[in-house]
């Protein structure tokens, strides 16, 4: 993996995740920044990646339900819990992934774009709001 490095100006390169004393990439950044494209990149795969996760887990409760009612038989009280169980765990995944990374790569957007200073936010982001996804 390529991971670039700036110089502070006292001899002393800060890599790319030595920035704050929060050990996680940067990601909010200005196009000024050396590492605004990679940071962007990453941002955008998560993003991306949320919504095909979501798409995803929404298909396999809509067709899990679907197989249920098209079994032809009466759906017992334990078919019924385990649906409910399913449908549990897909809305958990898919509500912490969106708590996480949709507030995040809307917040890195908006700074990258200078519509808004979030810089006091990182370490909130880093040790509030990314923990969700764990």
């Amino acid at each position: 993996a390529v991971v670039s490095t700036q110089s502070t100006g006292e001899g002393k390169t800060v890599g790319f995740y030595g920035n704050d004393g929060v050990c996680i990439f940067k990601y909010l950044v200005r196009r000024d920044d050396p590492q605004w494209k990679f940071s962007t990149a990453i941002l955008s795969a998560n993003f991306i990646c949320f919504g095909f996760i979501a798409v995803s887990y929404f298909a396999i409760g809509y067709k899990s339900r679907k197989s249920l009612r098209n079994s032809g038989c009466v759906a017992i009280q334990a078919q019924y819990r385990e649906q409910k169980t399913l449908e549990a765990k897909i809305t958990a995944i898919i509500m912490t992934d969106f708590f996480c990374w949709i507030p995040l790569c809307i917040v890195s957007f908006l700074h990258l774009v200078e519509a808004i200073d979030a810089s006091f936010w990182y370490p909130y982001f880093s040790i509030l709001i990314l923990p969700i996804n764990s």
